[in-house]
């Protein structure tokens, strides 16, 4: 290991330590508070000082958002395996969830009688961690799908449907937009960004509550300030865009892979654009994202294109992310009369054995035609429904085993394929 004044210079040293981090802070917050505000790493600095802040110490320890002023999350430290990471979760009519990670400091700017962190100000440290693996530090709001929200974000105006991501440099507030669509108004302008832009506003700092810009116009994105970011720790994990956008010029078939013989999903017609998530190793093929959340493959020449420098290069349709840990892994029985293990994915085939509810299972794979999953259960080895199993694991994310056998055809009734039914009324021959 090479080491420099105590910083740790090979990625490679340092990756079991960030991935503990993140594993241990997946293990403590991944889940449902919808109301509280969940530390997932070091302890923060918590105003008010007192109970409510030594009662956020504990990792895992839930705290009422409507009783903390402000948070501060130190830097993400691996020498010590540990870092600042917090869930702020508000309650309706705001809904989202604010994720702070590494040195981050966030203060409540709402008015009285207006939501507990419906406004907020924020600030990010600039110094880069010591592990090369590691995020910058930065802030990051995502809505639950399909679900908008307004907030003021640094005295700037935020319409939010997706994920949003703030970082403070110098005298700015930079916002970038990783999924769905977002607005900023400020100074009597608005800009709405698509996945893979960034627009920045600018300040009289260190007063990062009061803009004296309008947002600039939006710029690709620079990839720099999403690099390592650990997408598994959001409530809605996501792919990261690739810097900026595509748009189909007419309509364009979206496939489940980069050659014309794969399958068509849907064919998306013409002015629509999309968030760019890779590429193929030949550029001929953009792997995208709809708004809708759809990915799939799409050919490049049939789209006007306004991309940066794409980075990531692959030749199959790589998995979404997973959860860190056993969250990734395992789901729990939930069916008061346990749940039927198959041989395959349908009520069709035949029975296994019955899994006890409250019992713990490990997920293998995922069925290419039904809500069901490939589960181990003490070793063995089967199918369930979906339905009957809790769990945090992200399902799009576990692979498709394509070698289950087909769904039986349903029997046929008598005469529904060409026999006429025997008329009882005539004698028989």
């Amino acid at each position: 290991m090479l080491v420099f004044g105590g910083v740790w210079a090979l990625a490679q040293d340092c990756a079991p330590a960030v991935d503990a981090i993140w594993t241990a802070a997946s293990d403590a917050c991944i889940k449902e508070t919808v109301g509280y505000i969940c530390n997932g790493g070091a302890p923060p600095q918590v105003e008010p000082v007192g109970p409510v802040s030594h009662a956020l110490n504990p990792i895992g320890a839930l705290v009422d958002v409507s009783v903390v002023t402000s948070l501060r999350t130190s830097p993400i430290a691996v020498e010590n395996s540990n870092g600042g990471l917090i869930w702020l979760r508000p309650a309706a009519p705001i809904r989202y969830t604010g994720l702070m990670v590494g040195d981050v400091n966030l203060v409540n700017n709402t008015f009285v009688d207006y939501p507990a962190w419906q406004s907020v100000v924020v600030q990010t440290s600039e110094q880069l961690p010591s592990c090369g693996i590691a995020p910058r530090s930065a802030y990051v709001v995502q809505t639950p799908f399909g679900q908008p929200t307004n907030i003021a974000i640094n005295g700037v105006s935020v319409g939010l449907n997706g994920t949003l991501m703030v970082q403070t440099s110098g005298t700015q507030t930079i916002f970038a937009a990783l999924s769905g669509q977002t607005s900023l108004y400020s100074g009597g302008q608005e800009q709405v960004m698509r996945p893979g832009q960034q627009s920045a506003v600018s300040y009289n700092a260190p007063d990062f509550a009061t803009p004296i810009s309008s947002p600039s116009f939006p710029a690709l994105l620079d990839e720099t300030m999403v690099q390592n970011f650990p997408v598994a720790l959001l409530d809605r994990p996501i792919t990261l865009p690739q810097p900026g956008y595509v748009t189909t010029d007419g309509a364009v078939n979206l496939r489940v892979a980069p050659n014309t013989d794969a399958g068509v999903i849907i064919q998306v017609p013409a002015g629509q654009v999309l968030s760019v998530l890779g590429r193929d190793e030949t550029s001929q093929w953009y792997h995208v994202r709809l708004d809708s959340g759809e990915t799939g493959w799409m050919f490049a020449q049939l789209l006007i294109q306004n991309v940066g420098n794409i980075q990531a290069v692959y030749s199959a349709t790589p998995l979404p992310p997973q959860r860190y840990g056993t969250l990734g892994r395992a789901g729990k029985v939930i069916a008061p009369a346990g749940v039927n293990l198959r041989q395959a994915p349908d009520i069709a085939f035949a029975l296994i054995t019955t899994v006890p509810n409250d019992a713990i299972v490990t997920l293998l794979a995922r069925s290419p035609y039904s809500p069901w999953v490939k589960v181990d259960f003490n070793s063995i080895v089967g199918w369930v429904a979906l339905v009957a199993l809790e769990t945090n694991a992200v399902i799009e994310a576990l692979p498709i085993d394509y070698n289950v056998p087909p769904l039986p055809e349903p029997t046929r009734v008598p005469g529904s394929f060409g026999n006429a039914f025997p008329d009882p009324n005539l004698p028989s021959n």
